[in-house]
């Protein structure tokens, strides 16, 4: 098919000695290829835009306000000639040869001209205004949605202009810069990939040749399926990617629950067979064939099974509802009739098969003289034994879960609330929007609203400076050349901030001093974690070392100690402190101790906020909080676990409770002798007990190196951990056993309790 054959160039690069991708290419790559690469059909780069705002004029003269517009990209017709795009009004060579037109998606041209028709909406005028820009397009195409789901999700295409690019934008990579080739049917994907790379890296080394610039840092393409893009979770461009390990776990998780139910409705039906043994003789005896008998039975498994399906459609509309919070956005329920109905067939038969069969086969085996004289079903032991098998099988799985939802709880509470290097409590964040901290109208508010900030009396301390730690970074290569020898060349986490930064965070400054409040002063203040990768051997030697790129070296006039950059995935990195007041975008507030105040005080730092800037730009954040979102996925991985415990635990019970049923019931003579004897129901309690914890301590002996290794493979992905304890495998058995007990209690009592007379009797 067409898009087997359709793939992606990303760019490969090193960074902090890791391997990184990023999902764009240098913007001037595809002019090269299409002139010197053979073997492809169509070179198809799409550049994404960003736009403040999109204004539409319309007939009522009162022209529509569009903010932060996703989805605008610059193309050409090789796009639409890869893409199997409709076209609604206009075509892919005509609409996309006007300079100045705009192609719209079908939903896109709806929300911007509602109650139009298509073709009335030609020639139509549309503004976009960027931060240095302003631009009045004319529509000159519509085209039909792509059904979803599908890798190409944009919705107003510019017209791709051809142009001269300065050699230093081969230098250039953003994730939005996108570049898709169609190949040929012999073409080989491998040799394109080098081809292309080869040109990279030829003009790359023209640039620094041109420039005289030492720059260096290893960068490679990559030539990735069409069909892999929306698993690539590994490149950073910022849409939503499917991750096929939390999807085969999730898989995973379902077919070991699924599994579950079986075991417990193969211990149930088993339990169940004493009460239908009347029932199995009169058949018999009318000439029911054993064929029949079975048959009976697996059409009552299958009923049930196709029943349960339908169930669980009304269960999973309640569960994407109850787990709302933890479903990434955009995933939609399954909803297609005739595909669930084929897809619960298929796994009723299944089921039919896995959870019926042996029963079915039991229930086959009853003799019908043994039926009348109410003797015991077959051999008791052989029965039993597979139960037991069966209810142990279930507890591994039980306890794998039990252990799993307490390490990653230890893990992720550690996350949280260990020692990050600096205190963030009570310390509310409010960022200035982009396009504010880039408009002219707005340059500098930031430092006289500072200054009316601290007259708050809620706030203890305030500041203007990246936070600590955070998901986003900049970075760049810095070295430090000590006279006679090789620089050293060390990637540098930057972060930007002001005089009062320290003391608000509480960081400890080693050595040195703090940056100087100044335009033109340029300095650092670094971590121990930049000391050491610099090779200086103490704080204080680094102090007056001058580190920085070529012709832009600044001194070192402090240290601090470390603290964590990002989250507990990543070591912490090299650091640099740095004063440039165009980037103190982000007002750091450490509000009073007492709690009662904190409404207060935001509402009047609201208020202070639209003095200099427009009331929609207004958004805080509590730190701690935007913390706690860095661990998102870990939050609703634990969610998942936690659920998936307390139904395998359910599950599991209930399995639990038929065998304790039938042991009950194949026992009762032997109950009623020991009654007899003088056995006390304590005794007795005990007695029909204690098999079953042995039965949860050979699933714990099973579960736990099941358990320790896949809960070590997902901590090694954290540079900071906790160990897994042998105690925690421990209170997991000791959970299982508790439920297990209770459970098999009622039943355990019931039996002890019972007349010993009326038990004998019935022998």
């Amino acid at each position: 098919s067409q898009k087997e054959s359709i793939y992606r160039l990303v760019s490969g690069f090193v960074f902090d000695g890791k391997e990184n991708y990023n999902g764009g290419v240098s913007k001037p790559l595809y002019q090269e290829i299409r002139e010197q690469v053979k073997g492809i059909e169509h070179v198809a780069p799409v550049f994404e835009k960003w736009v403040e705002s999109v204004e539409v004029s319309n007939s009522s003269g009162r022209p529509l306000i569009f903010e932060d517009q996703e989805g605008i990209a610059s193309a050409d017709s090789a796009y639409f000639n890869m893409v199997p795009y409709k076209w609604l009004v206009g075509n892919a060579a005509s609409s996309l040869s006007i300079p100045e037109g705009v192609v719209l998606t079908e939903s896109r041209a709806k929300q911007y001209f509602p109650d139009m028709e298509f073709n009335n909406m030609l020639d139509r005028s549309i503004t976009y205004y960027s931060y240095n820009d302003t631009i009045t397009r004319v529509v000159t195409g519509i085209v039909a949605d792509l059904k979803s789901p599908t890798e190409f999700t944009l919705e107003e295409f510019h017209p791709l202009q051809t142009k001269a690019y300065e050699l230093n934008q081969w230098t250039n990579t953003n994730g939005s810069d996108r570049l898709y080739l169609q190949l040929k049917g012999n073409a080989n994907p491998r040799l394109i990939k080098q081809q292309a790379e080869a040109i990279l890296q030829q003009k790359t080394k023209q640039w620094r040749e041109q420039s005289n610039n030492s720059f260096e840092y290893e960068r490679w393409l990559e030539i990735m399926p069409l069909r892999e893009s929306h698993f690539s979770t590994y490149i950073e461009e910022g849409v939503r990617k499917a991750s096929k390990p939390l999807l085969f776990s999730l898989m995973g998780i379902a077919v070991f629950l699924l599994l579950l139910a079986c075991i417990n409705y193969i211990n149930m039906s088993i339990a169940s067979i004493p009460q239908r043994t009347k029932e199995i003789g009169v058949r018999k005896t009318l000439g029911g064939s054993k064929t029949q008998l079975i048959s009976q039975f697996l059409y009552e498994t299958m009923i049930t099974a196709f029943i349960a399906g339908f169930v669980s459609l009304l269960f999973s509309k309640l569960g994407f509802w109850l787990l709302k919070d933890i479903i990434p956005k955009g995933i939609e329920p399954f909803d297609n009739g005739v595909q669930f109905v084929f897809f619960v067939l298929l796994i009723s038969i299944a089921i039919t098969i896995l959870a019926g069969l042996y029963p079915a086969w039991l229930i086959a085996r009853v003799k019908t003289i043994n039926v009348f004289k109410s003797a015991a079903l077959g051999p008791k032991r052989k029965g039993l034994s597979l139960q037991k098998t069966l209810i142990v099988f279930q507890f591994v799985i039980a306890l794998v879960f039990i252990t799993s939802a307490l390490i990653v709880g230890r893990q992720l509470h550690y996350s949280l609330s260990a020692n990050m290097g600096f205190n963030r409590e009570a310390v509310v964040l409010v960022d200035i929007p982009w396009k504010y901290s880039i408009d002219e109208k707005y340059y500098d508010k930031q430092f006289p609203l500072l200054a009316e900030l601290k007259t708050i009396s809620g706030i203890q301390a305030i500041s203007l400076g990246s936070e600590p730690m955070s998901d986003g970074y900049s970075s760049s290569q810095y070295e430090y050349a000590e006279e006679g020898k090789e620089p050293v060349k060390r990637q540098v986490f930057k972060k930007w901030v002001d005089t009062s930064y320290l003391h608000l965070y509480d960081m400890k400054l080693l050595v040195g001093r703090n940056l100087h409040p100044s335009d033109t002063t340029n300095e650092f203040v670094i971590n121990e974690t930049a000391v050491k990768a610099f090779g200086f051997a103490s704080p204080e030697e680094a102090i007056g070392k001058f580190i920085g790129q070529q012709g832009q070296k600044y001194p070192i006039v402090g240290v601090v100690k470390d603290f964590h950059l990002r989250n507990f995935y990543n070591q912490i990195d090299p650091m640099a402190f740095e004063s440039d007041k165009s980037q103190l975008n982000t007002f750091n507030i450490k509000l009073v101790k007492d709690a009662s105040q904190w409404q207060n005080t935001i509402e009047d730092i609201e208020s202070k906020w639209y003095q200099f800037f427009p009331p929609e730009s207004f958004s805080y954040k509590f730190y701690d909080e935007a913390i706690e979102q860095m661990y998102i996925q870990e939050k609703s991985m634990a969610t998942l676990i936690n659920m998936s415990t307390a139904i395998s635990i359910f599950i599991s019970c209930l399995g639990l409770f038929g065998l304790a049923v039938l042991t009950a019931f194949q026992r009762t003579k032997e109950i009623g002798i020991r009654k007899v004897l003088g056995a006390s129901v304590t005794g007795i309690v005990k007695l029909l007990s204690k098999e079953y914890v042995v039965l949860i301590l050979l699933a714990l002996v099973v579960a736990s190196p099941i358990a320790w290794y896949l809960m070590q493979k997902w901590l090694e992905k954290f540079a900071y951990r906790l160990e897994i304890e042998w105690w925690i495998f421990v209170l997991a058995g000791m959970m299982a056993i508790i439920i297990a007990l209770i459970t098999v209690g009622f039943q355990a009592i019931k039996a002890a309790i019972s007349n010993p007379v009326k038990s004998l009797r019935t022998e």
